[in-house]
């Protein structure tokens, strides 16, 4: 799985096109099933809140890091805007999937019938956090992603109206 995600992110270090008036669409979809698992939730404690709350901050955080560590540029002719990884993006994102893994490993003692599996309200508590830390991760990713991208694309409607004008 590492492998694949690494593959995946030094494919896209030369640059990727986004299309930044799409950014929206994955934090809509990640609300969504937010809601969703949502509509029966295990019983909310001081500890659950302060849980989903820390996984929310944590993850917005890291999301604002990771899009603050990559480098976008446009294309003059096209307005495409690419989106090129630093390699401390990279880095940052390998380094929060071997803390993942591994604190999976620790918990569960490297077995997947035993650790904390049995205990639904404990998986319950966890996982909503987790889903909370991605919430948090994608839109605050996709927020800086966009809020870079908006002046390159307003310099390159300016240009174009400037040269149309001559």
């Amino acid at each position: 799985m590492l492998a694949l995600v690494s593959w995946r992110l030094f494919r896209h270090a030369s640059g990727r096109p986004i299309k930044p008036q799409r950014l929206w669409i994955r934090p809509v979809i990640l609300v969504i099933f937010l809601g969703l698992s949502f509509l029966h939730p295990p019983a909310l404690t001081a500890v659950s809140l302060a849980l989903f709350a820390a996984a929310a901050v944590v993850g917005t955080g890291l999301g604002y890091v990771l899009a603050s560590h990559q480098t976008l540029t446009i294309d003059s002719a096209t307005g495409t805007i690419t989106s090129k990884i630093s390699p401390i993006g990279i880095v940052l994102f390998l380094g929060l999937f071997v803390v993942r893994f591994g604190m999976r490993a620790a918990v569960t003692g490297g077995q997947p019938s035993q650790g904390f599996a049995h205990q639904s309200a404990a998986v319950l508590m966890y996982t909503d956090a987790g889903l909370l830390f991605v919430l948090g991760l994608v839109t605050a990713q996709a927020w800086e992603t966009w809020r870079r991208a908006k002046p390159l694309l307003d310099g390159h409607a300016a240009e174009k109206a400037k040269q149309g004008a001559n």
